[in-house]
């Protein structure tokens, strides 16, 4: 469980690669819901809402959707949509929901033990929050993190300012800017920096720390 570190108070480590959370889309519902537009002639006035045919609404599994019964402009039965469940479960809030809970546990963990992070390949999204709530980072010299990809954010600019993830997030910017402490070329420099540490700290929080005998 998340809350194990914190309930038996070892050191918390932290190995991170990954893609970030996703939300799915319910693809049997993409080619069927359509727009009613403030204006037909000019989209760009916005609309009212998203809906489905009655006929398509009918064909759908039960509650794969929630919508509400209108009417259209030539009084034909329409299904205005008001939530978009799904089929299969995970897809959805769901993903988001454990994004959500694993931050607020790391975020604990920081408080009540000792937290270590790993960056040991490209961390997006979650996976770069996560270390950087853990506060304590090692980051492998091709592991950039990062919130949103560089194509995401030139297509948001409108123009290509960004070239590559490590212009964002790589060793070169989260070095200098106090967000990593320690840069490594492999894993295997990864894996022994992060004994390194441990050799520093106690086995738990209600133990004292590692000592040397005096020579």
């Amino acid at each position: 469980p998340p809350e194990y570190a914190r309930e038996r108070a070892p050191p918390r480590l932290y190995i991170s690669c990954n893609s970030g959370a996703r939300i799915g889309l319910v693809e049997d519902l993409k080619p069927m819901f359509k727009v009613a537009w403030n204006d037909e002639s000019n989209p760009a006035s916005g609309f009212k809402y998203l809906y489905l045919t009655d006929e398509d609404y009918k064909s759908l599994k039960e509650g794969t959707v929630g919508a509400t019964k209108t009417k259209g402009p030539d009084g034909e039965d329409r299904w205005a949509l008001d939530d978009i469940v799904g089929q299969i479960h995970g897809i959805g809030v769901e993903n988001l929901r454990g994004s959500g809970m694993i931050a607020g546990e790391t975020s604990r963990a920081y408080d009540e033990t000792f937290t270590l992070s790993f960056v040991t390949g490209r961390s997006v999204g979650i996976g770069a929050y996560l270390v950087r709530l853990g506060k304590r980072v090692i980051q492998m010299i091709d592991g950039p993190m990062i919130l949103t990809g560089y194509s995401a954010l030139n297509k948001l600019l409108g123009k290509d300012v960004y070239t590559s993830q490590d212009q964002l997030g790589g060793p070169q910017v989260m070095h200098p800017n106090g967000v990593s402490h320690e840069i490594v070329n492999n894993d295997q420099e990864g894996v022994h920096s992060m004994l390194d540490w441990l050799s520093f700290v106690p086995k738990d929080m209600n133990s004292p720390p590692p000592r040397v005998p005096p020579g």
